[in-house]
C-alpha cells in the first residue's frame, strides 16, 4: 500500500514521484516514511502554487484539479497509516 503513494504521485505531478521516492531513504520505517509524505503533502496543499511554479508547472497544470488530487492522495495517505502494517501487503517489486 504504501508503494502505491509514489505510483499515486506520478499520476499527479512526475516531479512529486520523484521527490517522494527520493525521500524513503531518509526512513528508518514505512511509519515514518508515511508520516514524512503526509506532511509533505500537506505542506503542497497549503501552498500549491509555489510548489507548481518552482518546477515551471504552474501554467501547464490545472490548479483545481491538482488540489483535488493532492487531498485525494492525502486520504489515501490516512488511510494507509490507519491499516495496521500486516494488512498492508508486499510491494510489487518484491
Amino acid at each position: 500500500m504504501a508503494y502505491e503513494i509514489i505510483v499515486r504521485a506520478d499520476i499527479i505531478l512526475d516531479v512529486m514521484k520523484s521527490e517522494i521516492g527520493a525521500s524513503c531513504s531518509k526512513y528508518k520505517t514505512e511509519d515514518s516514511f508515511l508520516e514524512g509524505t503526509l506532511h509533505f503533502i500537506e505542506r503542497k496543499i497549503k501552498d500549491p502554487e509555489s510548489y507548481l511554479d518552482f518546477w515551471n508547472y504552474l501554467d501547464e497544470i490545472d490548479l483545481d484539479q491538482y488540489k483535488k488530487d493532492l487531498e485525494e492522495l492525502k486520504k489515501f495517505i490516512i488511510k494507509v497509516i490507519e491499516t495496521p502494517l500486516s494488512q498492508r501487503g508486499e510491494p510489487p517489486f518484491k
